[in-house]
């Protein structure tokens, strides 16, 4: 008797943990239990950097969960090879923390965007096409593309491929494939939740308009929320409750199903979306499975490298002026301005400029607090020049620099020291001038050449600087007055003035031929002559 109520009370226990552990599950869909976070994954060796003339490069964002990368990333990249086997397929990573995270541990090599560029250049690459594995036009992708377009010039053609969720085709097609994705567990108590990152971007409207795209086809037990600044957990809970559903499925709705998908979704912590759906009543399973596995979405990159490579390549962009704007030509003044940084990942939200007695300094804000400290210059240099070396103040929750700057419009060299790994990371910024007041700059003197026509005309130099809307203008003063308008980049410009010689303002670059026409009426007939100015930007002041 006592035998049998031991038994009975062991079997109770055993259905009770049963039942506990029923009510909540994790589905890794790739065998992800043993050294998840150790080793080399399977597909790392498909990168290869050898001598070759037709290169796609794949750029993502990356991670550190190493057969996540080999079945996400990884499937992408083989994809593509087997789709285009006359190219060679090169991987990048945007990410410069995993990059060096990967290279400690697992001794692991893979570039950023520059080095991978420069790497082409260097082997004399003739063909590239960059293929981004970004879900959205965000900050990511246009990080990405500023890396990328210095190097338009360096290479017989560079072309540019689309992100994700591009077309309308894409939406509609990236809907049915996470439906056909996740049919086996749509039930009418069922709801599935798929959680993509967030942005400050405007680009994060691709959730909303993804989420209406289901919900037009009648797809209701769908609803996308995101980690962060989008359709958050409290708005997905809202949306739960007016369900009646009993059970939820949980889904990364990004490529790689890494540190977002195992902990702020799956993850035991209080903050975790499993956690807190559990907390709420729900039976809660989680499925670790990226978008980059599905054979679907592999096709759709495939789709856009395929129109990538039937467009016209990218034209090189100008590089900026050299000189940029120093503080002699703006009045002394405080100045709000917008500042361009290399990754979103060291994002300037607010920036005030004061300018006093020929020099200028930036009050900047970060979104957060991940850097202890800032010094304008190379990390490298940062360490050894401790006197130079920025420390922030706290406001608002985030972390505010006072920097020296040197010039507006260029870029110019910022490190920041990581708050937790205490590394230096090298960045790139520039302090923007089009929001400053036009009456705020003070007119400057520029050298300029000019060379074409017959050698009859001349201009006056050095011509009078200034600024207008954000765009550097010169006063060209010609040596007659018989020139009726120019002709800049096939905008018409007509001249200032009505008596004396002939007088134009147009927008100009800095150490570039800038091809004009100048229409004169000193012939027998108005004539268009061809010429090329140039402006030293050395010669400033």
């Amino acid at each position: 008797m006592r035998k049998g109520r031991i038994l009975a009370l062991v079997l109770v226990i055993t259905l009770s943990l049963a039942l506990i552990a029923g009510c909540s599950a994790t589905v890794n869909n790739g065998d992800y239990s043993n050294g998840y976070e150790v080793g080399i994954s399977e597909t790392d060796d498909i990168v290869n950097t050898s001598a070759t003339d037709k290169v796609i490069l794949v750029v993502s964002f990356g991670t550190s969960y190493n057969q996540s990368r080999n079945l996400n990333i990884g499937g992408i990249e083989t994809a593509i090879q087997n789709a285009f086997p006359n190219y060679q397929v090169r991987r990048a990573f945007t990410s410069q923390i995993i990059i060096d995270k990967l290279a400690k541990r697992e001794g692991l090599v893979i570039d950023n965007v520059t080095e991978a560029m420069n790497r082409l250049v260097l082997d004399k690459v003739k063909e590239v096409i960059v293929q981004p594995t970004t879900v959205m036009n965000g900050f990511e992708y246009e990080d990405m593309i500023k890396e990328v377009m210095p190097f338009a010039d360096k290479f017989d053609s560079l072309k540019i491929g689309k992100w994700l969720l591009a077309d309308e085709a894409d939406y509609d097609e990236v809907s049915e494939l996470i439906v056909k994705e996740t049919a086996k567990f749509r039930a009418d108590d069922t709801a599935l939740v798929f959680m993509g990152h967030g942005t400050e971007h405007e680009a994060r409207a691709t959730y909303v308009k993804l989420q209406a795209v289901l919900a037009a086809k009648g797809y209701h037990d769908y609803i996308i929320g995101t980690v962060e600044r989008g359709i958050e957990i409290d708005q997905v809970r809202e949306q739960l409750s007016q369900m009646g559903i009993s059970k939820v499925v949980l889904r990364p709705l990004m490529v790689v199903a890494g540190d977002h998908a195992n902990n702020d979704m799956a993850g035991a912590g209080e903050d975790s979306w499993r956690t807190i759906l559990e907390e709420d009543g729900y039976m809660v399973e989680t499925v670790l499975k990226g978008l980059g596995q599905i054979k679907g979405i592999q096709d759709i990159y495939i789709r856009h490298l395929q129109e990538a490579i039937a467009g016209d390549p990218v034209e090189a962009v100008p590089a900026a002026a050299a000189a940029g704007v120093t503080a002699a030509r703006i009045q002394n003044g405080t100045y709000s301005i917008e500042v361009d940084s290399d990754t979103a990942m060291f994002k300037i939200v607010d920036c005030q400029l004061t300018v006093e007695d020929k020099k200028m300094m930036a009050t900047i804000t970060l979104s957060g607090r991940g850097y202890s400290a800032l010094y304008m210059g190379k990390g490298a240099e940062a360490a050894a020049d401790e006197a130079n070396q920025i420390s922030p103040l706290l406001l608002d929750g985030k972390h505010t620099f006072t920097v020296p700057v040197a010039a507006l419009d260029i870029d110019l060299d910022c490190a920041g020291q990581g708050t937790k790994s205490g590394n230096w990371y090298d960045h790139l910024i520039i302090f923007q001038s089009e929001n400053i007041p036009e009456e705020a700059f003070i007119p400057a003197q520029v050298k300029v050449e000019m060379t074409g026509g017959a050698g009859k005309a001349s201009i006056e130099s050095p011509a009078t600087l200034f600024y207008r809307k954000g765009t550097n203008m010169a006063r060209i003063v010609w040596s007659s007055p018989n020139y009726t308008y120019l002709l800049v980049d096939g905008v018409k410009f007509m001249p200032i003035n009505v008596e004396g010689n002939s007088t134009f303002e147009i927008p100009i670059e800095f150490d570039v031929d800038l091809p004009i026409k100048a229409c004169t009426v000193a012939m027998s007939t108005p004539k268009e002559i061809e010429y090329d100015l140039r402006f030293d930007p050395a010669s400033v002041q």
